[in-house]
C-alpha cells in the first residue's frame, strides 16, 4: 500500500471513529429507549383491566380484547353490555370493511339497516372537562389545542380559557378516533345508535371526532382485527364467533391484562421517548399506545 493510500485509509478510519463517538454521544443525550423505560416501570405504574369493562370478541383469527369506557359513554357501554349478555352479537358479520378506515358490524340484517329491540341510545360525543377526571395533557397538535390521555384512551380538549367566553360555560373533551378505538355507528339522527359499531382500522379524527360516540379501545388482539375481510360488502364476511364480558368468563380462562397508567411519570417518560414530542407539540397522538402487560408479557 502506498503512503497516499495509507493516509487515505487512516483518515477514513478516523472519520468513522469520530462518527461512532458522535452517535454514541447523541444516544446518551436521547436518553433511554421506550422499551427500556417500560421494562423498568415500577409496579404502581400499572393498573389491572376491570373484568366488568373487559369485552372479549372472538374472531376466526383469534380474540380481540376491548376495554369498555363508561367514563366516556356510559349509556352506550350499558347498551353493549346488555346486548353481549343476550348473545346478540354472536354469529353476526362485519358487513362494511374499508381498508385504512373502519370495520363495521353488529347488524342482524347484515346490510347496515338493522338493529336490536332495545331503544336507541342518545349521542355521547363529548363531555365537559369539569365532569371528567384523569385527563393528562401532553401538548397540542395540528387539530386540537390540547391532546393527551384519560386512562389509556386518547383524548383532545378545548382550552379551559374558553369557559368564561361561552354562553353555556361548556369546555368540551372528547375521545379520538385513532386506530384501535371502538365507536358506535348511527343513521343521520345523532341519537340513533343502537347495536351497530365499528372498530378503527386507521385514524379518522377529522371525519369522526365529536360526530360519533367512541366507547372503548382495543388493548389486545389488534393483529386479529386486521384480518377481517375487506369489502362493502366483503366477498366472505368475517363473523363474530361470540362476544363475552370478562366478568362472565371463568377467572382461570380470563386473560390477565394490565395497562400502564397514563397519569404516571413512567408513561410521561415513555410518551416523550416514543412520540418525539418537543416544545409542547405532538406530531401524532394516535401513534403512541399505552403499553400493556398481557399475561405477564409486555406489549408496546
Amino acid at each position: 500500500m502506498t503512503l497516499r493510500k495509507m493516509a487515505f485509509a487512516a483518515a477514513a478510519f478516523a472519520a468513522l471513529a469520530a462518527g461512532s463517538i458522535a452517535a454514541a454521544k447523541d444516544d446518551e443525550k436521547a436518553g433511554p429507549k421506550p422499551s427500556e423505560i417500560v421494562a423498568a416501570a415500577p409496579a404502581d405504574a400499572w393498573r389491572p383491566l376491570d373484568p366488568e369493562n373487559m369485552l372479549v370478541m372472538d374472531l376466526p383469527a383469534g380474540p380481540v380484547v376491548i376495554e369498555l369506557r363508561p367514563d366516556f359513554a356510559p349509556k352506550h357501554v350499558e347498551q353493549i353490555r346488555a346486548l353481549v349478555r343476550q348473545g346478540f352479537y354472536n354469529g353476526l358479520h362485519f358487513h362494511r370493511v374499508i381498508e385504512g378506515f373502519v370495520a363495521q358490524g353488529g347488524d342482524p340484517k347484515g346490510d347496515g339497516t338493522g338493529g336490536s329491540e332495545l331503544p336507541n341510545v342518545p349521542a355521547e360525543f363529548a363531555r365537559d372537562t369539569k365532569d371528567v377526571t384523569g385527563f393528562v395533557e401532553f401538548g397540542r397538535d395540528r387539530m386540537a389545542s390540547r391532546v393527551g390521555f384519560i386512562d389509556g384512551m386518547p383524548a383532545a380538549a378545548q382550552p379551559e380559557s374558553l369557559r368564561s367566553f361561552k354562553t353555556d360555560r361548556h369546555v368540551a373533551i372528547w375521545p379520538l378516533h385513532c386506530q384501535g378505538v371502538m365507536s358506535m355507528a348511527r343513521a343521520g339522527d345523532p341519537n340513533s345508535a343502537n347495536s351497530q359499531f365499528f372498530l378503527m382500522l386507521g385514524e379518522a379524527r377529522l371525519d369522526l371526532d365529536r360526530r360519533y360516540t367512541a366507547w372503548g379501545w382495543i388493548v389486545d388482539g389488534s393483529q386479529n382485527s386486521r384480518r377481517i375481510v375487506r369489502g362493502e360488502p366483503p366477498p366472505r364476511p368475517t363473523p363474530i364467533v361470540r362476544m363475552r364480558i370478562g366478568a362472565d368468563i371463568p377467572e382461570s380462562e380470563r386473560p390477565k391484562i394490565e395497562i400502564m397508567k397514563t397519569d404516571s411519570e413512567t408513561f410521561r417518560q415513555y410518551f416523550v421517548a416514543a412520540s418525539g414530542e418537543k416544545d409542547g407539540f405532538v406530531r401524532d397522538i394516535c401513534a403512541v399506545k399505552p403499553p400493556r402487560r398481557i399475561n405477564g408479557k409486555i406489549e408496546l
